[in-house]
Formats: C-alpha cells, structure tokens, sequence
C-alpha cells in the first residue's frame, strides 16, 4: 500500500458513476475532481427525475445554482458550460431500483461496458426516518449498485457509509468489516433481517388500514378540530384531518419498529442500523477485489473547498452549535468524549484517493475517515469553541444591545444531563411561567392582565425552540454521552499521494481555527437561516450554464488556465 499515488493519472481517461449528486458530499466531490483532474475520461452523474423535471434539468440546475460550483464558474467563466458538457453525462435513474433505474438498453450496455469506478454517496441521513424509506434508499439502494456492479465488465465501488456502522462499540474502532457479527455480538444475517423487516412493514400497513384505526383517525380529527374552536361538522375537514393523523401514526410506527430493531442489534439509530445493512449485502455480493467501504465520521463544514465553510442543509451537529448560540447554554454530555468531526474536503480527498487505490488494486476492504484517532477533538473543548464563536460574532453583529453586552459574554458549558439547568427543568420553569402569563392574579389592573396576556406568544415561541432543543439532545446523546467512539484513521495514509491538494492527514486542522474562523461563521451563513425559516444567499454565476447535447460537445481538451 505504500506506492506513491498520483491522483491525475489515476484517473486520467477514466470513467466514474457518481450516484447522490444533489447531496452535500456528492456535490463537493464532484466539483473537487473537476476542479483538479479536468483530465477525466467522463463521470456519469445518476440523478432521479422529479415530477416533471427531467434528470438534466435537476443536475443544471445545481451546478447553475450552487455555491459549490463557484470556484469552477469563477475558473471557466464563458466556457464553463462547455467544459461541464465534455466531462459530464447525466444519467436519469434511481438507485431504489433494479439496474439503478436506468430505462434506456443501450445506456445501460454502455455504462456495464465503461464504468471503471462507482461511486455510491446515495443515502438517507435522517437519524430515525421512517423504516420503509430508509430500507428502500439505504438498503436496496446499496443493493442495486451492488447488482449492477457485479454486471459490470470491469467495475469497482467505493460505497460511501459512515464510521458509526459499528454500533455501540466504546474504545478505539478499528478499519474492519464485520457483515456477519452485529455491534451487540450477535451473529447477523442481512438477508434474514431484511425478510422479517419487510414482513413487520406489511404487518404494520396491515393494523393501519383497519377500522379500528379509521375510527382512532376520526376521534382525534373532532377532538383535535374542537380544540382549536374548528367546526367538527365539516365533513370535509374531517375527512382531511383524519387522513393526516393516520398518516403521522403509520410514520410513528413505523419509526418506532425501525428503533427497536436498530436497540436490539446495538445500533445508535436507524441510519446506522441501515447502513450497516447495505455495508452487509455489499460484502456478500461482491468479490473483495470489486469493493471497499468508505466510512466519514460526522461530515462538517470545508476548510478550503470550495471555499472555506461551505456546508448544506441543517444537520449532523449544526442544529447544537445553532442552540449553543441561543439563550441554552448547557449542553448535556460527558467530557472527554470524542467529537468526530472531519470537514466534507478532507472527506472529499479520501474518497478520492480511496478510489484510486481500488482501481489500482491495492485497496483496504474499509477507510474510516475521522479525526479523533490522530487529531482528537472532545466534545466539550467543542462546545467551548463553539461558545467562543459565537461571542466573536456578538460582539461586533449582535442584532441588539443584549446580544453585544450580555450574549457575547455568556459562556456556553458542557454539563451531566442531572444537571440543575438541565433542558427538562427548563421546560418546566417555561411552562409554569406560560400558566401563570395565562391566569394572573384576580385582582390584578385588566389593563396588565391583558399585557400580560400578549406576553404568551414569547412563551409559545420559546417552548416551540425548548422542543427542537430537546429533540436534539436526544439524538445526540448517544455520541455525546452515552458511547465513546475513536475511529482508526490509518488506512488513507498508508497511500502517500504526490500531489498536495489531495492530502486528507487530520493532523493538519487547527481545531480552534476551524472552529471560530471557519465552522460556525460558515453554518451562520449556509445553515442557521434555514432553522428560521429564511433562505440562504443564493449564487447566480456571471455566464450562465447550460448542458450542452453530446453531439455538440467536442472531444475534451487542456484545462483553462
């Protein structure tokens, strides 16, 4: 394994199907290879068709639109869609389906004849999403690309996955597949597991179209619309009412089903439960030389590319730093744990250089992708960064003299969930001062009461955040408290690379730098407007793009300088 690598005569020439796109690590990657090996042979961009906008229009679309693609815009300009156009073909299919939903015979024929390396980054990343979905997408989608890979010519696949497949495994997690033996220690059959889940699937959709249920349905759809001083004579809203709690309680069961399988083999959640579950049918599917697993740990903010903290959507733990930043300053976990954490770039590189290996030959079956092997990073030295940037950010751009003078100066710490200011009592104090808000004293001025009834809407607002809040918690817990998780990072760099833009050594972030320069002022900009219901700032490129047919596409040619 310790043959020098070089990245752009790797994959010269070559031939990549990239599924999961229009994801955060898909995008990033995509835009990092073209961005530095403009020598592709060309990458097959597998994207579903939605409603009525073809496949083309979806992946256009976000390269028109997407800051991610700035670098490129900025690179290329007026030949930018001509540059896409040589190195790009997108393919309409969905990996949910058999031959991943690609329809079209002689496309299919091509891609088994061509295809030197798949890259799988499809995926739900929910936490605990309803089962039927994250079985359709995260299993039978890794089983599909198995499938085709295997009826492939010369096919390898880099299956991206994460690190926290290992379920509740304390200690120092070794690069290791384990598809037959579950985190609880229990022998494990994927093929067996996936027949009794889709048979508690049947048997659930089964209880929820009974009487019993429609009538549950419609007792709560009158109580719910009198409650709300609704009229329970509407047939109509009724009717409606009725059909969406039928709707949330098959979503909860089948949720909670998904909870209880992922508990009973020793998983955190349902995403790592089903991620192991494609990680399984890959491993029996394919020949060892055919695959190799890529495990990130939790996927953050870029240190430099596309620029530094970029990031996507409002998870993984965006939503904690949001809160860390609000009034909830004690955040329950156990110091010394490990935070793993590990910017989409770095993330981005390994795959890369994984690939490469894999195509080589001279792959690892697993690449964990993680920092709190060689650069540990705990949690609690987080949440002191996280407070330290966001007191940065108050002091000189609070919105209001609270914000300047007392939130900048307000510490955010990490405490036991026993904790006095423990979320649970601050729910509780918030309740009893929302009673109270809503009956005052008797004898109390109308004039106050009636002020102070107005003063309720702040007490809704801030029960509403203390739920989100709480919410999160729970979720995180698991990887904050309860377990102790450090993922061996050795794999990656037993390939040295020869070209330094492709170096994804975790010993190289400054984790105070990343944290109050990079992280929190990049989700500020990127993320925490979606958890306020606003829209980011858009991106609209000076030339705008446009996929060009095959036909007018000229064969490729030296990069633009």
């Amino acid at each position: 394994m310790n043959t020098p690598l070089s990245i752009k005569h790797s994959y010269a020439g070559r031939h990549v199907l990239l599924t999961g796109v229009t994801g955060f690590l898909g995008k990033v990657w995509l835009a990092m290879l073209l961005q530095h090996v403009p020598d592709i042979g060309k990458v097959y961009v597998l994207t579903r068709k939605k409603a009525l906008r073809p496949a083309a229009d979806r992946f256009e679309r976000q390269v028109q639109t997407s800051p991610c693609f700035r670098p490129l815009h900025e690179k290329y300009g007026p030949e930018m869609s001509r540059f896409i156009s040589e190195r790009i073909e997108v393919v309409s299919g969905d990996v949910s389906l058999p031959d991943m939903g690609v329809e079209d015979p002689e496309v299919l024929a091509r891609l088994r004849r061509d295809i030197d390396l798949v890259i799988n980054c499809a995926g739900l990343v929910d936490f605990d999403p309803d089962l039927r979905d994250a079985m359709t997408t995260n299993v039978e989608g890794a089983r599909n690309a198995a499938n085709f890979v295997a009826a492939c010519d010369k096919a390898v696949m880099l299956h991206v996955s994460t690190c926290y497949v290992t379920g509740k495994r304390n200690g120092l997690i070794p690069e290791e597949i384990r598809p037959d033996l579950s985190p609880s220690g229990d022998p494990f059959d994927v093929e067996a597991e996936s027949v009794e889940i889709q048979a508690s699937i049947e048997a659930i959709l089964a209880e929820h179209e009974s009487p019993e249920m429609d009538k549950r349905a419609h007792d709560d759809a009158v109580k719910q619309i009198r409650d709300k001083g609704g009229d329970e004579n509407n047939a109509m809203l009724v009717r409606n009412t009725a059909r969406r709690i039928k709707r949330n309680l098959l979503k909860d069961a089948m949720v909670a089903e998904g909870q209880r399988r992922a508990g009973r083999w020793g998983f955190t959640n349902i995403y790592t439960f089903t991620k192991s579950m494609a990680e399984a049918w890959i491993a029996r599917r394919l020949d060892p030389g055919r695959w190799t697993m890529f495990r990130p740990a939790i996927v953050e903010s870029s240190m430099s590319y596309p620029f530094p903290g970029w990031n996507q959507g409002f998870n993984t733990c965006g939503p904690l730093s949001y809160a860390l930043g609000s009034w909830f300053r004690h955040l329950p976990c156990k110091r010394g744990n490990p935070f793993d954490i590990i910017p989409v770039d770095y993330v981005c590189r390994g795959m890369t250089v994984a690939g490469a290996a894999l195509m080589r030959g001279e792959h690892a079956p697993v690449y964990q992708s993680g920092s709190s092997d060689l650069n540990l990073l705990t949690i609690d030295r987080a949440v002191e960064l996280v407070a330290l940037a966001h007191r940065k950010h108050l002091r000189t751009r609070g919105d209001t003299t609270l914000d300047r003078v007392v939130k900048s100066r307000w510490d955010a710490i990490a405490v036991t969930p026993e904790h006095p200011m423990r979320i649970e009592n601050i729910r509780k104090m918030t309740e009893s001062v929302d009673e109270w808000l809503r009956d005052p004293p008797k004898g109390w001025p109308e004039f106050v009461r009636r002020r102070l009834g107005d003063l309720v809407e702040h007490t809704e607002g801030a029960l509403e955040s203390i739920d989100k809040i709480e919410r999160m918690c729970e979720l995180y817990l698991p990887f904050i408290h309860d377990n102790h998780f450090a993922f061996v990072t050795r794999n990656l760099l037993r390939h040295p690379v020869l070209e330094p833009e492709w170096d994804c050594d975790p010993r190289s972030i400054d984790w105070r730098h990343y944290w109050i320069d990079v992280h929190i002022p990049g989700l500020r900009k990127w993320c925490f407007p979606l958890f306020e219901n606003k829209t980011p700032e858009s991106y609209a490129p000076r030339h705008p793009f446009r996929l060009r047919s095959p036909e007018a596409a000229p064969a490729p040619h030296a990069e633009v300088v």
